[in-house]
């Protein structure tokens, strides 16, 4: 996959494209129908695939401080996007310029700039100043154009439209098992392992602590069943999201208890896939008591891993 960061808009090609639009923060459920949307072209008319969107989310300049946390960091985008085999990412830079351009300036730039022969986009997906482009936009102006459009029509789980901002709402509120089904893989978060104050290794149960974007959507603090991935090896552990409050911390940690594991992994990349949600957190009276409550969470973790997740 060839990825092109268009600070500049002067990407340009002559090979014959389909062209997915969009946000794509998540590459959830609704997004991967516009991908196989781009596939199917690709198949049967042999175009080049292009998904074309932003290397920042719109509302960053729009709404400063507003705007959403990522479900995907930008490399974690791309990493995305090269696994479903996407022949080109254009990554645009969301700037002033670009937010003031009129619909007819952005299709035209478009055109001029890649042979269209297919735009996919999604049922709701406006653009161009103060978002005047909308579907009925593009189906005018594509027989101007040239293109074919395909508009995604709404994909639904449990007659509730999937879109990243419910996927937000699932993590927050601990359904990270929800959530999977909606991104078709768990939730993650990644970072480096480094020094916590060493709580867990005196209570029997040694914890690595993550650290990682401020960016990223946090689960609802509580302990979670979690898939872990660190050298390319994966091993389950309990993740704690929170204050430990026991212990009267004042920033939110991200703490996990890898199931039969006993290396010095200090420094390394580490990948926190939430799989399941165990418990809320709590106040424990004495560190005893936190400790007889993780003993408990093992047993209820494994049970998950045992009757749910065996295949995982």
């Amino acid at each position: 996959m060839k990825v092109i960061f268009n600070y500049k808009k002067d990407y340009r090609t002559k090979e014959p494209s389909a062209i997915a639009l969009g946000t794509f923060d998540g590459i959830h459920l609704g997004h991967r129908r516009l991908i196989k949307e781009l596939m199917e072209k690709k198949a049967e008319y042999g175009y080049q695939t292009i998904v074309y969107t932003f290397i920042n989310h719109p509302l960053q300049l729009l709404m400063p401080g507003k705007e959403p946390s990522n479900i995907l960091l930008l490399r974690e985008r791309i990493q995305e996007f090269k696994k479903l085999g996407i022949d080109v990412l254009v990554l645009n830079s969301f700037d002033y310029s670009f937010s003031q351009q009129s619909p007819d300036e952005f299709i035209t730039q478009l055109t001029q700039s890649i042979p269209v022969k297919t735009l996919i986009v999604g049922f709701n997906f406006r653009f161009g100043h103060k978002a005047a482009g909308d579907v009925d936009y593009l189906k005018k102006i594509s027989e101007k154009a040239n293109f074919d459009l395909i508009c995604v029509p709404p994909v639904k789980k449990n007659n509730q439209i999937v879109s990243s901002s419910l996927i937000r709402k699932r993590v927050m509120d601990g359904s990270v098992a929800k959530a999977a089904h909606l991104l078709t893989r768990p939730y993650y978060i990644r970072g480096k392992v480094i020094h916590g104050f060493g709580r867990g290794k005196e209570l029997g149960f040694p914890t690595a602590n993550l650290s990682f974007s401020s960016k990223k959507v946090l689960p609802k603090n509580g302990v979670y069943l979690t898939r872990c991935k660190l050298q390319n090896k994966f091993y389950w552990g309990l993740t704690n999201v929170g204050m430990n409050p026991t212990f009267l911390n004042d920033i939110i940690q991200i703490e996990t208890f890898l199931l039969d594991f006993c290396k010095d992994i200090y420094g390394e990349n580490l990948e926190i896939q939430f799989i399941d949600w165990i418990r809320e957190e709590k106040h424990f009276e004495t560190p005893q008591d936190l400790s007889y409550q993780i003993k408990k969470d093992w047993i209820k973790a494994k049970k998950l891993i045992y009757k749910d997740y065996s295949l995982c």
